[in-house]
Protein backbone atom coordinates (compact mmCIF):
# COMPACT_ATOMS: atom_id res chain seq x y z
CA UNK A 1 0.00 0.00 0.00
CA UNK A 2 2.81 2.37 1.05
CA UNK A 3 4.45 1.49 -2.27
CA UNK A 4 1.07 2.80 -4.69
CA UNK A 5 1.01 5.86 -2.10
CA UNK A 6 4.40 6.46 -3.56
CA UNK A 7 4.20 5.67 -6.78
CA UNK A 8 0.95 8.28 -6.82
CA UNK A 9 3.27 10.52 -4.80
CA UNK A 10 5.81 10.22 -7.49
CA UNK A 11 3.18 10.54 -10.48
CA UNK A 12 1.79 13.81 -9.35
CA UNK A 13 5.36 15.92 -8.85
CA UNK A 14 6.62 14.59 -12.14
CA UNK A 15 2.98 15.41 -13.92
CA UNK A 16 3.43 19.19 -12.11
CA UNK A 17 7.39 19.52 -12.70
CA UNK A 18 6.03 19.05 -16.26
CA UNK A 19 3.30 22.14 -15.93
CA UNK A 20 6.15 24.37 -14.66
CA UNK A 21 8.24 23.35 -17.16
CA UNK A 22 6.00 23.77 -19.78
CA UNK A 23 4.51 27.44 -22.23
CA UNK A 24 1.48 27.69 -20.57
CA UNK A 25 2.64 27.74 -17.22
CA UNK A 26 6.28 29.91 -17.57
CA UNK A 27 5.17 32.62 -20.76
CA UNK A 28 2.11 34.06 -18.10
CA UNK A 29 4.82 34.00 -14.77
CA UNK A 30 7.69 35.41 -17.28
CA UNK A 31 6.19 38.28 -18.84
CA UNK A 32 3.98 38.88 -15.47
CA UNK A 33 7.66 39.28 -13.74
CA UNK A 34 9.19 41.13 -16.51
CA UNK A 35 6.62 43.80 -16.28
CA UNK A 36 6.16 44.49 -12.63
CA UNK A 37 9.95 43.54 -11.50
CA UNK A 38 11.35 46.99 -12.36
CA UNK A 39 9.88 48.48 -9.12
CA UNK A 40 11.38 45.86 -6.78
CA UNK A 41 14.95 46.70 -4.96
CA UNK A 42 17.33 44.74 -2.23
CA UNK A 43 16.24 47.56 0.27
CA UNK A 44 15.18 45.58 3.56
CA UNK A 45 11.86 47.86 3.50
CA UNK A 46 9.13 46.72 1.69
CA UNK A 47 6.65 49.24 -0.04
CA UNK A 48 3.12 48.65 0.01
CA UNK A 49 3.69 48.41 -3.62
CA UNK A 50 5.57 45.08 -3.32
CA UNK A 51 2.28 43.43 -1.30
CA UNK A 52 -0.06 44.41 -3.74
CA UNK A 53 2.01 43.31 -6.77
CA UNK A 54 2.23 40.07 -4.53
CA UNK A 55 -1.34 39.35 -4.40
CA UNK A 56 -1.76 39.78 -8.31
CA UNK A 57 1.12 36.85 -8.49
CA UNK A 58 -0.90 34.94 -6.28
CA UNK A 59 -3.66 35.18 -7.64
CA UNK A 60 -2.17 34.27 -11.10
CA UNK A 61 -0.52 31.17 -9.83
CA UNK A 62 -3.41 29.72 -8.34
CA UNK A 63 -5.24 30.60 -11.57
CA UNK A 64 -3.04 28.70 -13.30
CA UNK A 65 -2.56 25.88 -11.05
CA UNK A 66 -6.69 25.19 -10.25
CA UNK A 67 -7.04 24.88 -14.49
CA UNK A 68 -4.37 22.53 -14.75
CA UNK A 69 -4.94 20.26 -11.43
CA UNK A 70 -9.03 20.28 -12.51
CA UNK A 71 -7.69 18.98 -16.26
CA UNK A 72 -5.46 16.71 -15.29
CA UNK A 73 -7.76 15.17 -12.60
CA UNK A 74 -5.24 16.24 -9.27
CA UNK A 75 -7.13 17.09 -5.84
CA UNK A 76 -5.53 19.70 -3.68
CA UNK A 77 -4.43 17.13 -1.24
CA UNK A 78 -2.60 15.35 -3.33
CA UNK A 79 -0.87 18.38 -5.02
CA UNK A 80 -0.31 19.56 -0.86
CA UNK A 81 1.22 16.09 -0.53
CA UNK A 82 3.38 16.09 -3.16
CA UNK A 83 4.48 20.14 -2.39
CA UNK A 84 5.73 18.48 1.00
CA UNK A 85 7.20 15.03 -0.12
CA UNK A 86 11.18 14.38 -0.02
CA UNK A 87 10.55 14.17 -3.87
CA UNK A 88 9.77 18.25 -3.77
CA UNK A 89 12.88 19.18 -1.41
CA UNK A 90 15.62 18.37 -4.06
CA UNK A 91 17.60 20.78 -5.30
CA UNK A 92 15.92 20.53 -9.00
CA UNK A 93 13.20 20.25 -7.76
CA UNK A 94 13.29 23.57 -5.71
CA UNK A 95 14.21 25.67 -8.17
CA UNK A 96 11.28 24.35 -10.63
CA UNK A 97 8.61 24.85 -7.39
CA UNK A 98 10.09 28.44 -6.70
CA UNK A 99 7.49 30.40 -8.73
CA UNK A 100 5.01 28.48 -6.62
CA UNK A 101 6.03 28.93 -3.37
CA UNK A 102 6.91 32.38 -3.93
CA UNK A 103 3.32 32.77 -4.35
CA UNK A 104 2.81 31.82 -0.53
CA UNK A 105 5.87 33.26 0.70
CA UNK A 106 6.53 36.83 0.37
CA UNK A 107 10.13 36.50 1.30
CA UNK A 108 11.09 34.41 -1.84
CA UNK A 109 8.79 36.41 -3.99
CA UNK A 110 10.59 39.79 -2.89
CA UNK A 111 14.11 37.61 -3.55
CA UNK A 112 12.69 36.27 -7.42
CA UNK A 113 11.47 39.64 -8.17
CA UNK A 114 14.84 41.91 -7.52
CA UNK A 115 16.65 39.09 -9.11
CA UNK A 116 15.13 39.54 -12.30
CA UNK A 117 15.22 43.05 -11.65
CA UNK A 118 19.07 42.89 -11.90
CA UNK A 119 19.18 40.27 -14.77
CA UNK A 120 16.78 42.64 -16.54
CA UNK A 121 19.35 45.63 -16.31
CA UNK A 122 22.47 43.71 -16.95
CA UNK A 123 21.23 42.49 -19.70
CA UNK A 124 19.81 45.26 -21.42
CA UNK A 125 23.04 47.56 -20.30
CA UNK A 126 25.31 44.89 -22.40
CA UNK A 127 23.44 45.13 -25.19
CA UNK A 128 23.26 48.51 -25.34
CA UNK A 129 27.46 48.80 -25.10
CA UNK A 130 27.63 45.66 -28.07
CA UNK A 131 25.58 47.91 -30.29
CA UNK A 132 26.82 51.43 -29.42
CA UNK A 133 30.51 50.24 -28.14
CA UNK A 134 30.50 52.52 -25.40
CA UNK A 135 27.79 52.81 -21.59
CA UNK A 136 25.35 55.67 -21.36
CA UNK A 137 27.43 58.63 -19.28
CA UNK A 138 24.76 58.01 -16.57
CA UNK A 139 26.10 54.61 -16.32
CA UNK A 140 29.95 55.31 -15.80
CA UNK A 141 29.92 58.93 -14.32
CA UNK A 142 30.61 56.88 -11.07
CA UNK A 143 30.03 53.84 -8.96
CA UNK A 144 26.68 54.92 -7.14
CA UNK A 145 25.17 57.08 -9.65
CA UNK A 146 22.47 54.53 -10.86
CA UNK A 147 21.28 54.50 -7.25
CA UNK A 148 20.63 58.30 -6.91
CA UNK A 149 19.15 58.94 -9.64
CA UNK A 150 15.32 60.72 -9.40
CA UNK A 151 12.52 58.22 -9.51
CA UNK A 152 11.30 59.11 -12.80
CA UNK A 153 15.01 59.40 -14.36
CA UNK A 154 15.05 55.52 -13.58
CA UNK A 155 11.79 54.93 -15.20
CA UNK A 156 12.62 56.59 -18.16
CA UNK A 157 16.39 54.57 -18.06
CA UNK A 158 14.63 51.12 -17.41
CA UNK A 159 12.17 51.93 -20.50
CA UNK A 160 14.91 52.78 -22.62
CA UNK A 161 16.65 49.36 -21.55
CA UNK A 162 13.82 47.42 -22.43
CA UNK A 163 13.26 48.93 -25.58
CA UNK A 164 16.96 47.99 -26.55
CA UNK A 165 16.59 44.29 -25.44
CA UNK A 166 13.22 44.10 -27.52
CA UNK A 167 14.99 45.72 -31.12
CA UNK A 168 18.18 43.46 -29.86
CA UNK A 169 16.01 40.77 -29.90
CA UNK A 170 13.68 41.10 -33.09
CA UNK A 171 17.46 42.09 -34.92
CA UNK A 172 19.18 38.61 -34.01
CA UNK A 173 15.38 36.85 -35.11
CA UNK A 174 15.51 38.48 -38.87
CA UNK A 175 19.24 37.73 -38.90
CA UNK A 176 18.38 34.24 -38.18
CA UNK A 177 15.60 34.04 -40.75
CA UNK A 178 17.95 35.69 -42.89
CA UNK A 179 20.26 32.60 -42.50
CA UNK A 180 18.07 29.89 -42.45
CA UNK A 181 16.52 31.41 -46.40
CA UNK A 182 20.00 31.78 -47.36
CA UNK A 183 20.70 28.28 -46.66
CA UNK A 184 17.44 26.86 -48.96
CA UNK A 185 18.51 28.87 -51.36
CA UNK A 186 21.96 27.74 -51.96
CA UNK A 187 20.73 24.00 -51.60
CA UNK A 188 18.63 24.11 -54.92
CA UNK A 189 21.43 26.20 -56.62
CA UNK A 190 23.87 22.99 -55.97
CA UNK A 191 21.39 20.45 -56.86
CA UNK A 192 20.65 22.12 -60.09
CA UNK A 193 24.12 22.84 -61.03
CA UNK A 194 25.04 18.88 -60.63
CA UNK A 195 21.73 18.06 -62.59
CA UNK A 196 23.14 20.43 -64.94
CA UNK A 197 26.27 18.59 -65.30
CA UNK A 198 24.89 15.10 -65.53
CA UNK A 199 22.17 16.29 -68.47
CA UNK A 200 25.27 17.46 -70.36
CA UNK A 201 27.09 14.61 -69.85
CA UNK A 202 23.79 12.51 -70.97
CA UNK A 203 23.60 14.73 -74.22
CA UNK A 204 27.17 14.30 -75.32
CA UNK A 205 26.59 10.42 -74.75
CA UNK A 206 23.64 10.81 -77.01
CA UNK A 207 25.14 12.97 -79.65
CA UNK A 208 28.23 10.50 -80.02
CA UNK A 209 25.77 7.58 -80.40
CA UNK A 210 23.68 8.92 -82.98
CA UNK A 211 27.32 9.52 -85.27
CA UNK A 212 28.02 7.14 -88.41
CA UNK A 213 29.56 4.52 -87.43
CA UNK A 214 32.49 4.88 -89.83
CA UNK A 215 33.07 8.56 -87.90
CA UNK A 216 33.00 6.71 -84.82
CA UNK A 217 35.67 4.25 -86.05
CA UNK A 218 37.94 6.77 -87.31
Amino acid sequence: MATEEEDEVEWVVESIAGFLRGPDWSIPILDFVEQKCEVFDDEEESKLTYTEIHQEYKELVEKLLESYLKEIGINEDQFQQACTSPLAKTHTSQAILQPVLAAEDFTIFKAMMVQKNIEMQLQAIRIIQERNGVLPDCLTDGSDVVSDLQQEEMKILREVLRKSKEEYDQEEERKRKKQLSEAKTEEPTVHSSEAAIMNNSQEDGEHFAALPSEIQGS
